[in-house]
């Protein structure tokens, strides 16, 4: 979709993490899971866990990632963000129906 400065702009980010660039990366430039788990630091599982969402990349092991791939660490830790934002469930004064002051915004949140 354009945009008013007709740039194109994504409307399906949230479908993106850093699991997704990092699988890229590592399939077009053949480096095994092994190398790279060795490479910024973490164990093979961990890699493995990040590269099905079961966990996600701190901000320490997205500067590793930039320093080995050029990659830069603010863009993987920013399609984390939004990936996770978007599979996150919105908390609801239902939640916790026996406390009024749930979720209750402030007068000077809502001007």
């Amino acid at each position: 979709m354009l945009n008013r400065q007709n740039k194109i702009v994504p409307d399906d980010l949230s479908e993106y993490s850093a699991a997704d660039t990092i699988e890229e990366t590592l399939a077009t430039y053949h480096i095994a899971h092994v190398d790279f788990a060795k490479r910024i630091g973490v164990s093979e599982k961990h890699l493995s866990q990040v590269l099905h969402r079961k966990a996600f990349i701190s901000p320490t092991v997205a500067l590793s990632i930039e320093e080995v791939t050029g990659i830069p660490a603010q863009m993987l830790l920013g399609l984390d963000t939004t990936y996770r934002l978007a599979h996150t469930t919105k908390p609801t004064p239902k939640d916790k129906a026996g406390d009024p002051d749930y979720l209750k915004q402030y007068d000077w949140s809502l001007a």
